[in-house]
């Protein structure tokens, strides 16, 4: 059976962060040839509470023999995932549109990603 392929819809492709497969394959290059400047960029679109106090983005040791084995991400960095996903959303004009939509089989429990967050408030 030969693979489909569902290519998004071209109006919402026009406006979205990656818009091409060709885009796509630059991005996914340049993180695995240059990982530090690539997801130094994306964080810079979060909010952080502290910034890293390490002078590198990251850092790894994959070899045994030089010690244990470990990956350390923006080292000493915290953010507020709930203030990323909610309140800065809300701060930048978009606290009206829906996001996120929770469907149950029950119709009075779903709610609207802003809903919630009116209920967070209260």
């Amino acid at each position: 059976m030969a693979d489909r392929i569902y290519y998004p819809n071209a109006e919402l492709a026009k406006t979205s962060y990656c818009n091409s497969m060709d885009q796509y394959k630059k991005m996914h290059e340049k993180s695995i040839k240059q990982p530090e400047e690539f997801w130094s960029k994306i964080a810079k679109q979060f909010y952080w509470e502290t910034t890293s106090s390490n002078d590198k983005f990251f850092s790894y040791n994959f070899n045994r023999n030089e010690g244990d084995i470990f990956i350390k991400w923006m080292e000493g960095a915290s953010t507020n995932i709930s203030f990323n996903l909610l309140d800065k959303n809300v701060k930048c004009g978009n606290g009206d549109k829906i996001a996120f939509y929770w469907a149950t089989k029950r119709k009075k429990e779903d709610l609207a990603f802003w809903q919630k967050l009116e209920i967070y408030q209260q």
